[in-house]
């Protein structure tokens, strides 16, 4: 048996007062979206972006700037030739290479020290050749075109089996720039392979005939 209500089922009467009521809710909550809505564009719209702020001239001219260091185009490979046979292809024992280089800088006074730090590694040739060696590394300072500071550096390395190859690193910390400088300087880092790397070679001397 069905019960009714007012002529409908009871079940019928439940969802249709059910539905009556999300009717009348539904508005109410459009309108409390609707002002949740315009509350928040009209907070967004009423936000105004500080505007950024000047940087002091003096505080920038004060401000230095650690330069980076970068590694040479043709410098990350060069022969190692034997001591005191640099330049003769028939003496060369290993082949050195750069893996990697790094800076730090930190304020001295009013000048900023920059250290500069080059590593890699040196095999041995197809003759595997072993013993001791060196390496040229040479770091530089460059303002535009103008060189401002170069030092080259000898990295000792021993070669020995069964791995036939070593590992060398140098630290240069004698860059000192000042804080102009530092924003306009551009450090360079590289296997020095244009020189003998133990300098030219001592010129023979005069021997001296009695008069």
């Amino acid at each position: 048996m069905v019960v009714r209500v007012s002529g409908r089922p009871a079940s019928a009467a439940i969802f249709g007062h059910g539905l009556r009521l999300a009717v009348l809710a539904l508005p109410l909550v459009l309108a409390g979206c609707g002002g949740a809505t315009e509350g928040i564009g009209s907070n967004i719209l009423s936000v105004v972006a500080p505007k950024p702020k000047e940087m002091d001239p003096a505080l920038y001219a004060a401000t230095p700037v650690c330069p980076t260091v970068e590694l040479r185009e043709g410098t990350e490979f060069i022969p190692v030739f034997r001591p005191g046979k640099f330049g003769d292809p028939s003496q060369i024992m290993y082949q050195a290479s750069v893996q990697r280089i790094a800076r730090d800088c930190e304020m001295e006074g009013d000048n900023l020290r920059v250290r500069v730090g080059v590593a890699g590694r040196v095999l041995s040739g197809p003759t595997g050749a072993t013993g001791a060696s060196t390496v040229p590394i040479r770091v530089a300072v460059m303002i535009g075109d103008r060189v401002i500071y170069s030092k080259l550096h000898q990295a000792t390395v021993d070669v020995q089996a069964p791995d036939y190859s070593a590992l060398w690193s140098v630290v240069d910390d004698g860059i000192v720039l000042s804080v102009a400088d530092s924003k306009d300087a551009s450090i360079y880092a590289g296997l020095d392979g244009k020189g003998d790397p133990k300098g030219a070679k001592e010129k023979p001397r005069k021997k001296h005939t009695k008069g």
